[in-house]
């Protein structure tokens, strides 16, 4: 993989795979569609999903987040926003008479933006780009605001014995204190389970809470 810079590098990234790949776990970048899945139950870990909440899939992909939901019986109207043009054209297509799903196609910094009772980040922030820890923020921030009950997203910890040039690791602890000042009173970081076994956690979900409504 070349280098990535930026946000456009990152868009041409995801679209190659795509055109590589199609709807294939490694278009995601998974290793595997049972570590994918493993990623997707922590992201719902503190989470009390109800019947027809709206939520909003960041970095969706090709939707895999809604096929699991689905799987655990979790109907809800789901927005998967993604950068990359190609795998956002298929989705549309393939969901075309799906009332409850629907997909965008923007950088949602430069757009305005409904509210979603909850939003969800799996794997976006893993690319290393220029600036990553900046861009980050500006996504956290912007999207906390379109939340009504919670944020989750995960990241690579940098509390691991290998490191990928090409990834972007980042420290729990930097992640909570930013959370903690800038964002909400309501933190929690979970940093204790394994997806592939018998290999210590070398990643980490944060649940960002507009109160206490956590379920665990």
């Amino acid at each position: 993989m070349r280098k990535l810079n930026n946000i456009k590098d990152l868009k041409d990234h995801y679209n190659n795979l795509f055109l590589k790949y199609k709807n294939s776990y490694l278009t995601a970048q998974q290793s595997s569609r049972k570590t994918q899945e493993i990623r997707m139950k922590y992201l719902l870990y503190n989470i009390d999903l109800k019947k027809n909440q709206k939520i909003l899939d960041f970095g969706c992909g090709t939707a895999h987040f809604y096929k699991f939901l689905k799987k655990n019986k979790k109907e809800v109207f789901y927005t998967g926003v993604d950068i990359a043009d190609k795998i956002i054209k298929y989705n549309n297509k393939k969901y075309l008479k799906n009332k409850k799903v629907k997909f965008i196609n923007v950088d949602v910094l430069n757009k305005k933006f409904e509210n979603y009772d909850y939003i969800f980040i799996s794997g976006t922030f893993n690319n290393k780009i220029k600036n990553n820890w900046l861009w980050m923020k500006q996504c956290l921030s912007f999207l906390y605001k379109k939340t009504n009950k919670a944020l989750v997203f995960n990241n690579l910890s940098s509390y691991v014995d290998y490191y990928d040039k090409k990834l972007f690791y980042i420290k729990p602890e930097k992640v909570y204190t930013f959370c903690k000042k800038k964002l909400s009173q309501y933190v929690v970081i979970k940093n204790d389970y394994e997806i592939k076994k018998n290999i210590i956690p070398f990643e980490f979900t944060t649940y960002v809470f507009k109160k206490n409504v956590k379920k665990n």
